[in-house]
């Protein structure tokens, strides 16, 4: 995993460009590689055209970007992934009522009992910073078709920040969060605080991803880690989440129109928007020498989407995609 993401990050370095593919002449040849690719099995012939004819009209959107950003005027790729054949109503109605815009309010009477603002800070920091490359970051899993992203954000930030603290890096389980504490409010937050009030979450080893939601099976004996308190970085300031990031991974949620095309290259979309709806963990930052500074970001959407299953996100643009709006990391016992 660390050699993989080695490789992507030193060829987004050197030129932050890569050579992009023209819409191919053989649009059968393209859907059957693509449904063999992601797995696609449909109803039904009527069904199987209707998703043919979207991936068909999603491939002339991608082509028509690409012919910019092959002419430099784009910043990113985009490229063919498992919502190829999905119109955006569908995949917004996929990652609907994750991360809105009132998170926790009812669960905690006193939120500043747990909710703490960082004050102001020191923003002496590194020029970049790669916590996958440190071993601070387990391997890139795929949610599948779950609305999950949440629980692997808040597992993730915990996994990390265990490791900086104790040295081990311990896969946690997506699973316990999504029976145990994701049935009414699918947030990141929530799912940290869920983590302190269990007293802990179990190992993924323990207590393996399924996806759908089942009963609660967790096991205080099995945990493999225990969070004390949950703190927000201050919303709207991307210096003061940088110098957060350089401390250890933030759970962040963004909105998901900047994940459906990605393929590499630094995203940079004045129409991302910032109303939050897919979680993912910021694992560093970095500047390109053609498009500047940038986010790393780790996704749970599996190792053949975007780079890896990483992306880059354009960094001190005006809080672009609201990246700082909901950003957390835990303190740990």
């Amino acid at each position: 995993m660390k050699a993989a993401f080695v490789i992507v990050a030193l060829l987004g370095v050197a030129a932050c460009t890569l050579g992009g593919a023209t819409y191919s002449e053989q649009p059968n040849r393209e859907w059957d590689d693509f449904k063999f690719q992601f797995d696609k099995i449909y109803g039904d012939e009527s069904e199987e055209q209707l998703r043919m004819l979207i991936f068909q009209d999603n491939n002339k959107i991608i082509d028509a970007h690409n012919e910019r950003w092959a002419a430099g005027e784009e910043s990113y790729e985009m490229g063919v992934n498992q919502f190829t054949d999905m119109l955006p109503s569908e995949i917004s109605k996929g990652f609907a009522n994750n991360d809105d815009e009132h998170p926790i309010e009812d669960l905690e009477p006193e939120p500043n009992d747990y909710l703490n603002e960082v004050g102001d800070l020191d923003l002496d920091m590194p020029v970049k910073v790669n916590w996958t490359q440190l071993g601070a970051v387990t391997p890139v899993m795929n949610q599948g078709h779950f609305n999950n992203s949440w629980a692997f954000a808040a597992a993730g930030v915990v996994e990390s920040h265990q490791f900086i603290k104790s040295g081990r890096l311990v896969a946690l389980s997506k699973q316990n969060l999504v029976d145990c504490c994701g049935k009414h409010n699918k947030l990141t937050v929530n799912a940290l605080i869920c983590i302190k009030r269990m007293r802990g979450i179990d190992t993924e080893a323990s207590y393996p991803y399924r996806g759908i939601t089942g009963k609660c099976q967790f096991q205080r004996k099995l945990i493999g880690a225990k969070v004390k308190k949950i703190i927000q970085v201050r919303p709207g300031n991307e210096n003061e989440l940088a110098y957060n990031v350089a401390k250890g991974p933030i759970a962040a949620v963004i909105p998901q129109a900047a994940i459906i095309n990605y393929k590499s290259g630094v995203f940079h979309n004045s129409h991302c928007g910032q109303s939050p709806d897919f979680a993912v963990l910021i694992v560093g930052f970095g500047t390109c020498k053609n498009f500047g500074d940038y986010w790393i970001i780790k996704t749970s959407l599996g190792s053949t989407w975007g780079e890896k299953g990483y992306m880059r996100l354009a960094r001190n643009k005006q809080n672009l995609c609201g990246i700082t709006n909901r950003a957390y990391y835990p303190a740990l016992y």
